[in-house]
């Protein structure tokens, strides 16, 4: 055990890098996965973290194999082979990757329960089996991975392996043809992802690092191929740009950790772009659905209960709004929104200026119509009529041997409405008109209208003891009163299919009914009674269409009109926007007022909410909340619960991924420079003793450094951009809801830029440490201390 110690101190820095790695997968892939699980997504949106680790571990196996290759050929030399030299290969990584697994497990659970704490409604367990069995799968994997490259260190030749110098050695099959399908698997994903309709496969999902170690290894090919054509054209410019080009051309130090730097630098311009997408998603969707900075549900009150407590709490109008949305996602053509256009402009005004709803929102003025809700106040229902036509009063025998009377002027008046509490409510009056043509008068209590009701329907018939007497039997109705107010004022007109249901029944074969059936004359309403039924009747609506703004597909007939209760009402479309406010690209926005007037309670489905502009009294919100009994939700708030509803926490997920990837990208880049430092330093030394200053090698090494940030730069903005155009459609960012706004996921000018810059950021910080051309460190001395061990 000692003498594994003394080795693995001695290769401290390899064993370190495989550490850090190794925690820095399986913590980000523990996190993210057990983040995933408890946001209900998919658990492979670690597969881009997964496939980073993969690329990266066979270098630092590649840098643990080098620094044994004399311990490795002495072995074989001692007649040391098969499971002895595998054990002797694979004991110190072994222990690395234990360690790293163990500490990547503490991070991933406290990772855990700080992202679902912070981003969830709950806090998930720290560890679950998912997540233990995925840590010891990429332990597993890395040390296969290890050993392969060691697999690959005992199959060199001898000489090579004792030899104390490394030199560049071409790309083996294996590499290239490993390349080549990097490339081949991210064309595969972005068709997949274009293609695709559902949930994203793995192959989907690891499109993002797909295209960025694609774009990597053309990045590093470019260099390589531009170093050695542009090699002999260098001479002329200088010994520095002789040497950089020559570096270019063989170099590993560098080179080689572009591929991964481009590849996290992909996933993090995918990770910020789709957070950027959801994020812009949730505020426009958000001023959709609640257009102003608070809402309240007033549900309860139903629609004209919310627009009576705006008039109470704001009669000036220019502060609160009444609005009710029926969502009705699977029938879209019935999908329909209510607002006070009356108050619009003054509560909403310039919230939807740059949003997709903005035209529409300019345009609900317009939506204000002639109609109004028929709204009395009263205790008292008085009814005053008279007979035209009355039948005498007969008797006959009925069933069960009693007598039934009928006729003799015997009518019954109900009027129906909706309170304030949105019930629908009704008051009969029962009288007996006089066949002379004297008004005679009943009245009863409608306590349910004391403060206000609106008047929905009256309902004029015969009474119980008439019903299929076929005589003519026609009442003038003088009035009908509640409290001041004679809801005869309006025009009244009969509902056509209760007089449809009368005359199609097969009791009373060949009735026809009377004609006219009402009449509104100047001194009352006439109508002439049904025989089987009262016939209903309702206000006028007949040059009162309902004004829309429509979005979307109507479906066959186009958009229809739909009152509080759901029926149907003569249509005039005004305007076809886009978007529209309160429900988004489906659905017809109309006044709810006019959509109030002759209609029933507000359907149960509808949600009814108050909303509030920025300027609001806290008096009045206070009033308001009192009156509803609930509590006002911010505008951030509502963005905050569509994230959550629909999915935003994948972005998360995303984003966390991509912060591991970036990590492992920096770790290999270090291990890289790490491992190659001692060798540049070496080669300096090497180019004094030739008579080169440093400050020639020091300008070879800032324009090596300057070749490959360009490069980096490039290659970043452009990998980038391919994969946000290409990939991120396909990612889960969110589940949008039929008639959601379409999520943007066009690329960005800064979340390409921001990635790039990072990446190109990290090239020169880590960079300028390895050509870094010191005096003390480059001595030409070197040589001979290293020739001496």
């Amino acid at each position: 055990m000692s003498r594994v110690l003394r080795g693995a101190w001695s290769r401290r820095g390899a064993l370190t890098t495989l550490v850090l790695m190794t925690l820095v997968v399986v913590g980000g892939s523990v996190t993210v996965l057990q983040l995933a699980d408890a946001a209900g997504t998919s658990r492979w949106l670690t597969a881009p973290l997964l496939l980073l680790g993969a690329v990266a571990v066979p270098s630092i196996g590649a840098e643990l194999a080098v620094a044994r290759r004399e311990e490795i050929g002495l072995a074989r030399l001692r007649g040391i082979h098969g499971a002895r030299l595998w054990r002797f290969l694979l004991v110190e990584p072994l222990l690395a990757i234990v360690l790293g697994t163990l500490l990547g497990l503490a991070v991933g659970a406290a990772g855990t329960v700080v992202a679902t704490r912070t981003w969830l409604a709950e806090t998930a367990p720290a560890l679950e089996r998912p997540a233990l069995l995925a840590a010891v799968g990429i332990a597993g994997a890395g040390l296969a991975i290890v050993g392969l490259s060691a697999a690959a260190a005992l199959r060199e030749p001898l000489a090579v392996q004792v030899s104390t110098r490394r030199r560049p050695r071409r790309a083996t099959t294996l590499a290239v043809f490993l390349s080549v399908l990097v490339i081949v698997g991210a064309a595969v994903a972005a068709y997949r992802s274009r293609a695709a309709d559902g949930d994203p496969d793995l192959v989907v999902l690891l499109g993002p690092a797909l295209v960025g170690l694609a774009l990597g290894q053309v990045a590093i090919w470019v260099v390589r191929i531009a170093a050695r054509v542009l090699t002999p054209a260098t001479e002329r410019r200088g010994l520095g740009a002789f040497l950089a080009a020559r570096r270019l051309a063989r170099a590993d130090d560098l080179v080689t950790p572009v591929r991964l730097v481009v590849a996290a630098a992909v996933v993090g311009t995918l990770a910020l772009s789709g957070a950027v997408a959801v994020s812009g998603w949730t505020r426009d969707q958000a001023a959709v659905e609640v257009p102003g900075q608070r809402t309240i549900d007033a549900t309860e009150l139903g629609a004209m209960g919310a627009v009576d407590l705006t008039e109470q709490a704001d009669p000036e109008g220019t502060h609160l709004l009444a609005t009710a949305i029926v969502r009705n996602e699977t029938r879209l053509g019935e999908r329909r929104a209510y607002v006070d256009a009356g108050r619009w402009d003054a509560v909403v005004g310039d919230f939807y200026d740059g949003s997709p709803a903005r035209a529409a929102s300019d345009a609900v003025g317009r939506l204000g119509g002639g109609a109004a809700p028929f709204q009395v106040a009263g205790d008292r229902l008085t009814v005053t009529a008279s007979g035209v036509e009355v039948p005498p009063a007969k008797a006959f025998i009925g069933p069960g041997g009693q007598e039934v009377r009928s006729g003799g002027g015997r009518a019954e008046v109900v009027l129906n409405f909706v309170t304030e509490q949105n019930t629908s409510g009704s008051a009969s009056v029962q009288l007996r008109v006089a066949a002379d043509g004297t008004a005679v008068s009943r009245r009863v209590r409608v306590p349910d209208c004391a403060e206000v009701c609106t008047v929905t329907s009256l309902q004029v018939g015969r009474d119980d003891q008439s019903f299929f007497d076929r005589r003519d039997f026609v009442v003038l109705l003088e009035g009908v009163a509640v409290g001041d107010t004679d809801v005869l004022d309006r025009a009244w007109v009969p509902d056509l299919a209760s007089v449809a249901g009368s005359l199609d029944n097969r009791f009373i074969p060949g009735y026809e009914a009377p004609d006219p059936l009402v009449v509104n004359r100047t001194d009352g309403l006439q109508v002439a009674m049904l025989p089987d039924a009262a016939i209903e009747l309702r206000l006028d609506m007949a040059g009162d269409a309902v004004p829309l703004l429509t979005a979307g597909d109507a479906g066959e007939g186009g958009p229809q009109a739909l009152d509080l209760a759901g029926d149907d009402r003569a249509t005039e479309v005004v305007g076809v926007a886009r978007s529209l406010p309160l429900l988004g690209t489906a659905g017809s926005l109309a006044d709810i007022r006019t959509a109030a007037a002759g209609s029933g309670p507000t359907v149960p489905s509808a949600e009814v909410q108050v909303v509030a502009g920025d300027s609001t009294p806290q008096a009045v919100l206070d009033q308001v909340a009192e009156a509803t009994g609930a509590t006002w939700r911010t505008r951030e708030s509502v963005q905050q619960s569509l994230g959550d509803r629909f999915g935003g926490d994948q972005s998360v997920a995303y984003a966390l991924t991509a912060l591991a990837c970036a990590l492992v990208a920096l770790l290999a880049l270090g291990a890289g420079v790490a491992r190659h430092l001692r060798d540049y330093r070496r080669d300096v030394a090497s180019l004094r003793v030739l008579g080169i200053s440093t400050g020639t090698a020091r300008r070879a090494g800032r324009a090596e450094l300057a070749s490959l940030t360009v490069l980096v730069l490039v290659a970043v903005v452009a990998g980038g951009w391919l994969a946000v155009t290409l990939l991120l459609d396909g990612l889960p960012l969110l589940a949008v809801p039929v008639a959601g706004l379409a999520l943007d996921t066009a690329p960005h000018l800064w979340p390409l830029a921001v990635p790039a810059v990072v990446a190109a950021a990290a090239m020169v910080l880590v960079g300028g440490r390895a050509r870094a051309v010191r005096a003390t460190t480059t001595r030409p001395s070197l040589l001979r201390e290293e020739e001496g061990r």
